[in-house]
């Protein structure tokens, strides 16, 4: 196990040494083709790549085909710390650090910090039961930005109303094990504040808010409770969402002192990365290293990145000061 990023740099000093443990940790030190799912290869270029023995393939590929490793040029030598780095610092880094501390370019530290985030994202998660805990913030920037040095007399602001584009995000918390989800979403409205209950909540759970006119009708397939903040209620009969709050004061604390801020299209990935290293907190740096490893699958093109799809699958990106 990596114990500090001195004995990483230790352990990994060459790009063999790199591949053997991606293979490990991906593979369980067997090579399955990500093309067609095939489990016996043949070693070809000193052990760099393999060939699959599948005669319907016969395709060559690497340890980091088909991961956020795919098509770089960047050694794993500078990958792999990247990825220990980006997982231990609870508040995150800035790309321009993370390009001093590896020495690449902040452009190419920006990429991969966002290829990396991409990895940290929940797939498939289930409906959570029992008790749930959801609230909701504000993490972008205001929607005027979006018309920064566009004339003024080519701008319709009733197009765009100020809470479509201020980065409203929603943090639901599993009680009994303190996880977090966290989503934005593009209305902050009552009807989309319930839908994210609705889409992560099964029917039946208790749910506890705030006093929040949000959720004050619409939840009948719940056991509904909150307590009032404005009265400063915290805790009333075992009812309060100190656990999303927590996390809000985590989360609020790295995109003001790390990040300075966030731009609306690339919230999602943001929130990935907090999410990840805040449901992660018991673990030690090295744990979690090995564990982010293992989670690697799924390639972010740098067009997908720039120009790519709104969704919550390649939604990343940030200004940062």
């Amino acid at each position: 196990m990596v114990k500090n990023l001195k004995d990483l740099f230790k352990k990994f000093d060459d790009e063999a040494k790199c591949r053997e443990f991606l293979i490990q940790q991906r593979w369980n030190g067997n090579p399955v083709c990500p093309y067609c799912g095939h489990t016996k290869a043949y070693k070809i270029e000193g052990g760099k790549r393999f060939k699959c023995a599948n005669q319907t393939c016969y395709k060559k590929y690497s340890v980091t085909v088909g991961t956020v490793f795919e098509a770089s040029n960047i050694p794993l030598t500078t990958w792999l710390p990247a990825v220990y780095i980006i997982t231990a610092h609870k508040k995150g880094i800035s790309s321009v650090q993370l390009a001093k501390d590896l020495g690449v370019t902040q452009k190419t530290a920006w990429f991969m910090l966002h290829r990396i985030r991409e990895s940290l994202k929940e797939n498939h998660p289930e409906l959570l039961t029992g008790i749930a805990e959801a609230d909701e913030t504000y993490m972008g920037r205001k929607y005027r930005s979006d018309y920064k040095g566009i004339p003024e007399d080519k701008i319709d602001y009733k197009l765009k109303s100020p809470k479509d584009n201020k980065g409203a995000v929603m943090g639901i918390a599993d009680r009994e094990t303190t996880k977090i989800r966290v989503m934005r979403y593009d209305s902050h409205s009552a009807a989309a504040v319930k839908q994210m209950v609705k889409d992560n909540v099964a029917p039946g759970s208790e749910v506890h808010t705030d006093e929040s006119n949000l959720y004050k009708r619409g939840m009948d397939e719940f056991i509904h409770k909150s307590v009032n903040h404005s009265k400063r209620q915290w805790l009333v009969n075992g009812v309060h969402t100190n656990h999303v709050e927590n996390f809000w004061s985590v989360m609020k604390r790295g995109i003001y002192g790390i990040y300075h801020q966030i731009s609306y299209k690339h919230l999602q990935a943001y929130c990935n990365e907090f999410a990840y290293r805040y449901n992660s907190r018991e673990m030690k740096d090295g744990d979690r290293f090995v564990l982010s490893l293992q989670g690697l699958e799924g390639r972010l093109t740098y067009k997908q990145l720039v120009h790519g799809k709104d969704s919550q699958e390649g939604d990343q990106k940030s200004i940062e000061a």
